[in-house]
């Protein structure tokens, strides 16, 4: 084989190999990067007070990044956000006011939500923002809270059940 055979191969090859992991690995399905944005940065601002973010702005620009992969789910709409935003500022608020981290939903004024799963503290609401009625579109699955409402009704901002009240503390995506 020639010099210029075996050029034009291996560069043939390298095309062929570049068009292969360009078509398959640089696109993105993504959907509501925004949303998840405009989400995370309240948590972030909010989990401040709760001692569980020290740096705010660090905080955003991590989750400007992870926000790239977009949301778990597809976007429910402005206002669902909006809502799920208000809950979470609301939540910060209330411990801000208070001044306590053990902060309970049922003593903010005003309420933070109409009902969280497992949910029992300001703080816990901003880690675990999924389990509040307002951002349950957040869980793969759930009707926007649609469960929720109607076990949270006339609990006084405490939401859930005694079976769920297990105090969960589990991770989320917003401690860092």
């Amino acid at each position: 084989m020639s010099v210029l055979s075996v050029t034009c191969c291996s560069l043939f090859s390298a095309v062929c190999a570049f068009t292969l992991v360009s078509a398959t690995g640089c696109g993105t399905n993504a959907q509501g990067i925004n949303e998840c944005r405009e989400i995370e940065q309240a948590r972030c601002t909010a989990a401040k007070d709760c001692g569980i973010v020290s740096d705010v702005a660090d905080c955003q620009r991590f989750y400007r990044d992870q926000c790239l992969h977009g949301l778990p789910v597809s976007p429910p709409g402005s206002v669902k956000i909006q809502e799920c935003v208000a809950t979470i500022r609301a939540a910060g608020q209330c411990v801000q006011q208070s001044g306590s981290v053990d902060t309970l939903l049922r003593d903010c004024d005003p309420p933070v939500t109409q009902g969280a799963r497992g949910v029992f503290t300001a703080c816990n609401l901003i880690k675990q923002a999924e389990k509040a009625v307002e951002c349950s579109f957040l869980t793969p699955g759930v009707d926007a809270g649609i469960d929720d409402a109607s076990s949270a009704a006339g609990s006084g901002g405490e939401g859930g059940s005694s079976s769920e009240a297990s105090g969960s503390e589990g991770g989320s995506s917003s401690e860092g």
